[in-house]
């Protein structure tokens, strides 16, 4: 959620991403867990450094996603763009994006799934790991990569990584003007803070136009947490007890909102840990989170298994 880059020895990390993937290939039942671990801790680590946003190239953690987009038979593209960095300069960011198209008739409009995998970085001698915030969300989308890829989709899927939203959200910017026609798109699934705090509850943010799409969602009954849905800002400020925070402009579905794209934002609202160094995989309940990616795979099933008039 808003508030120096590494580059990757890149025949090394490939090697070491392709045996890494292949260990969790093999993995048993708890693949999607050793998974989602795996990317967590490497998000987290000391070599990608906080994964801050302005490199000439993609940094370490963009060329992770791209790998794994790419381990996973996706073709991935880097989207490359300039931001303001500070008051009188530049930087460039690098969103990286893959599709699963459509491949069940009748095939409805795109859905994009997107999350930030840009972080503070580092400030002196310290890293900002950004665990919840949003290591959380980038490895749930690389899940949802996997999983989504041997369902029947209704609608194509754009898996977007997006950078630089710590900075002012501008790798969502930069890919929701590109889109020529919003009417091509059904919906944004924005992901970002999923590490579920003391109130033990998922909200789901949505606008007026993605009503339909939230009565699929309140079907989905998780046993292990609650889930709350807010029908607006005012709404979602009124759950969390929290006046502060302008939670349609905090995170990448506000640039969604901007062009007439519904969007649904899933997090776990205020963490006492955001933008602290404190925001480290070890302050994650791990079984928790797990739970919460499932759910969303589960509603992500649910809506591309039917057309997307369907609320049946």
């Amino acid at each position: 959620m808003t508030a120096t880059a590494i580059r990757a020895n890149c025949n090394g990390f490939k090697l070491w991403l392709k045996i890494s993937f292949a260990v969790l290939c093999c993995a048993s039942p708890s693949a999607m867990s050793q998974q989602l671990y795996h990317d967590l801790t490497i998000l987290t680590s000391a070599e990608h450094a906080g994964r801050q946003a302005g490199s000439d190239t993609p940094n370490l953690s963009a060329q992770f996603i791209f790998e794994r987009f790419s381990q996973l038979g996706l073709q991935a593209n880097y989207q490359r763009f300039k931001f303001k960095n500070g008051l009188t300069s530049d930087a460039f960011g690098h969103n990286v994006v893959a599709t699963l198209p459509c491949n069940a008739n009748p095939c409805g409009k795109a859905i994009v799934v997107s999350a930030h995998y840009d972080h503070l970085g580092e400030r002196g001698s310290k890293i900002y790991a950004g665990a919840n915030d949003n290591a959380s969300g980038t490895a749930a989308l690389l899940v949802l990569a996997d999983k989504l890829r041997g369902v029947n989709r209704h609608s194509p899927i754009v898996l977007l990584a997006t950078d630089a939203e710590e900075k002012g959200l501008y790798g969502a910017k930069y890919y929701a003007d590109q889109i020529t026609n919003a009417e091509q798109y059904a919906l944004n699934v924005n992901l970002d803070m999923l590490a579920l705090a003391q109130k033990n509850t998922l909200y789901v943010m949505y606008s007026r136009q993605a009503q339909l799409f939230t009565d699929l969602l309140s079907k989905k009954k998780p046993e292990t947490f609650k889930v709350k849905l807010a029908n607006s800002p005012q709404r979602m400020r009124r759950l969390l007890g929290n006046d502060r925070v302008d939670w349609l402009r905090a995170s990448d579905h506000y640039a969604f909102h901007k062009v007439g794209i519904p969007y649904m934002y899933f997090g776990a609202g205020s963490d006492k840990n955001h933008h602290s160094v404190k925001d480290t995989l070890s302050e994650i309940d791990f079984d928790k989170y797990q739970q919460v990616v499932k759910f969303i795979n589960d509603f992500m099933v649910a809506l591309l298994n039917c057309p997307s008039d369907c609320t049946s």
